[in-house]
């Protein structure tokens, strides 16, 4: 029998875990089965101690109210002789299996009165040798006999002697052995059933287990698109199938995005450092100083550009993984967009597009500011570059219950609607675009990080509108109604 994996079976968890249930079970059994053999063998035992002590009793008094004479020994004989007939026939004919004797046993000058087996000098010798209280029945193991007897003793009367009467029930003797033997082949039965289904079944639920772990060995860098059958079974093992294919979905999602920006990131990286390039080796080759400095500044500024690529580049992957790391302070967001604003007016003027800031008086928030002013500066530019020239730029920061907001519109052509949804996400721009596709990428991954959102809308009768919000300070995260909604865009 060979298990799934090639491996010998009883190498297979299968095994050992069907094992270990089966010792568990048979030792629970075992005792079971022991404990109703012990009640039915006390059973079967009291009732023949019951009829010795109520026999006995009557011997007794048999003997107490029989004349000490000639014809005494021949009374009581044959009082006990009826008594242990009783025992012996069953159904009006001998059965042959239980032997009853009765013993009165005096002082030296009487001898004593024997009903029984023949050689009763075999059962006289223990007797009077066993000091056995009145009324308890006690085992007498006699010299020929296989199994033992269940002796009563009673005192007839001070000088009388006493009386015994012994008892050996061969038919509940015969009765205990065969419970005893057909308990064991239903123990032996039942244990042996038990591991067989417990095998069978832990190969089937465990060849599901298998069938995950040759999925996972045969998945290869270049083909994650193998998937384990979650089958129609709601148990662990489903449970265990899905996550595993929930991994291998996120698994391929991040090594499909990983070859996009790789693929993104050396094309947008391979233009700035060509031009920087020859912009050096063209400064090399100039004799005129200042011409030579006019490339280089380019070159710089190229680099610039590589270098701000890079950094916002590595900010989303390290947002993505939640590792950004964040040096949280007081800030006020109005103070913060107003400051960034006036920064920016000139640039506006210069592509004669109108700006408009309307702030509230303070709206706190708790935030990195160094990544929010970054963040204010990556929708300045978004207006810079695609709103338009001639168009008006309106900048608003509001603040309604637990939420601060940035609503940035213009009335400019606004998204198109295959981009729309999909404005947030890294290296995604406009067929027009000389950017990269990552500031608005950022604005959602800075907002993230922060236990906020951003999203987009397309105004009526024209124009984008961008609303990045905020939990305002004093407001956990937990609390906040933007925790279960973070970096969505509707």
């Amino acid at each position: 029998m060979r298990s799934p994996s090639g491996h010998s079976f009883y190498r297979t968890a299968a095994w050992r875990i069907a094992l270990r249930m089966t010792l568990v079970f048979a030792a629970g059994s075992a005792a079971v089965f022991l404990a109703m053999y012990i009640i039915v063998a006390r059973t079967v035992r009291e009732r023949s101690d019951s009829w010795l002590t109520g026999e006995s009793e009557t011997l007794r008094q048999v003997a107490l109210n029989t004349p000490r004479d000639a014809l005494y020994d021949r009374i009581v004989e044959e009082v006990a002789e009826m008594a242990t007939q009783e025992f012996s026939w069953q159904g009006g004919a001998p059965t042959g299996n239980n032997t009853v004797f009765f013993a009165q046993i005096g002082d030296s000058s009487h001898p004593p009165v024997w009903v029984g087996p023949r050689n009763s000098d075999a059962f006289l010798g223990p007797l009077r040798a066993m000091n056995i209280p009145q009324r308890q029945a006690v085992t007498l193991r006699v010299s020929g006999f296989r199994e033992s007897f269940r002796v009563v003793a009673v005192d007839v009367a001070p000088g009388a002697g006493r009386i015994y009467l012994g008892l050996l029930d061969r038919s509940a003797e015969h009765l205990l052995r065969q419970l005893l033997l057909r308990f064991f082949l239903g123990w032996v039965f039942m244990v042996a059933f038990g591991f067989l289904l417990t095998v069978f079944g832990l190969r089937r639920m465990l060849k599901r287990v298998d069938a995950i772990a040759g999925a996972a060995a045969s998945i290869r860098t270049d083909d994650l698109s193998t998937r384990v059958p979650v089958g129609r079974q709601q148990d662990e093992v489903s449970r265990l199938a899905r996550t595993f294919n929930n991994m291998l979905d996120r698994i391929s999602a991040s090594v499909n995005q990983l070859r996009t920006l790789t693929d993104s990131v050396a094309h947008d990286l391979k233009s700035p450092i060509t031009s920087a390039r020859g912009s050096l080796e063209i400064a090399l080759s100039l004799d005129d100083r200042e011409q030579s400095q006019e490339l280089i500044a380019s070159a710089i500024e190229n680099l610039d550009r590589l270098s701000g690529v890079i950094t916002t580049s590595l900010d989303l992957a390290e947002a993505d993984g939640g590792a950004l790391r964040l040096h949280r302070e007081s800030v006020d967001l109005s103070d913060l967009v107003q400051r960034v604003a006036e920064l920016y007016a000139p640039a506006f003027a210069e592509h004669h597009q109108q700006l408009n800031v309307s702030a509230s008086d303070r709206v706190g928030i708790v935030a990195d500011r160094s990544l929010c002013t970054r963040l204010i500066s990556n929708l300045m530019e978004n207006e810079l570059r695609y709103a338009g020239s001639g168009t008006k730029v309106s900048v608003a920061v509001t603040a309604e219950g637990s939420t601060a907001s940035i609503t940035v519109e213009d009335d400019g052509p606004g998204f198109s609607v295959d981009l729309l949804p999909r404005v947030f996400q890294r290296f995604v721009k406009g067929s027009e675009s000389q950017g990269h596709g990552l500031g608005l990428a950022f604005v959602s991954a800075v907002a993230g990080a922060h236990a906020g959102r951003a999203f987009a809308r397309n105004r009526i009768p024209g124009g984008a509108q961008i609303v990045v919000e905020f939990p305002r300070a004093g407001t956990s995260v937990g609390d906040s109604p933007l925790a279960d909604n973070l970096l969505t865009s509707p």
